[in-house]
């Protein structure tokens, strides 16, 4: 091997050592499965705030939450959350906390993405969840639980289906499934989620 052969080879693993060492790319940027703490994380179901006045304690959170909800809308928001929560047995603090993450309890939020109301429910998924007017609070509510249902389903049985579940709603469960987990931007919007829900 001549003298010019080896400097290249040597400026090649120099590179690609250097790039070993800076990790290559954007730390956190790939998929991590969960280091959700799971002794946080809330029951799912509906039968698990039972007795707690919940509904009260619901719109209590909202209106302390935001001041630009008013006593009427946050009443109907806790009520509509209690009520699907029962009917789909889904803790109704969880979805007050997800929509607190997702929309602040605004039901005429829209994001970039063109996701809508409180929920943040993409179009299509209004669409397939029967929801006609996305920014419509009970209808809204009422498509995010079915959805959080959905979510809780496709990850049953597994120690860290809540956390999983609410990933899925942010990322898709597909992309979590193909990737093997999630950002770790969703792993932030998860344990937010988590800490509202301990603060209602």
């Amino acid at each position: 091997m001549d003298a010019t052969a080896a400097v290249i080879v040597l400026l090649f693993v120099v590179t690609i050592f250097s790039a070993s060492i800076k990790g290559g790319a954007p730390s956190g940027s790939g998929p991590v499965f969960s280091n959700v703490d799971v002794t946080s994380i809330p029951d799912p179901t509906y039968l698990s705030v039972v007795g707690e006045n919940t509904e009260d304690r619901i719109e209590s959170y909202i209106l302390n939450f935001s001041k630009k909800v008013s006593p009427w809308d946050a009443n109907v928001m806790a009520s509509s959350m209690v009520r699907y929560g029962q009917k789909h047995n889904v803790n109704p603090k969880l979805v007050a906390a997800l929509v607190c993450r997702e929309s602040a309890f605004n039901p005429y939020s829209v994001s970039p993405s063109g996701a809508q109301g409180l929920g943040q429910l993409l179009p299509a998924t209004s669409s397939s969840l029967g929801i006609n007017n996305a920014f419509d609070i009970d209808q809204n509510l009422m498509g995010t639980t079915r959805y959080v249902r959905l979510m809780l389903d496709r990850w049953e049985g597994n120690v860290q289906q809540v956390a999983l579940a609410l990933a899925s709603y942010a990322e898709g469960y597909g992309a979590i499934s193909r990737n093997g987990g999630y950002k770790e931007t969703t792993k932030r919007y998860v344990e937010d989620i988590i800490k509202y829900y301990w603060k209602i």
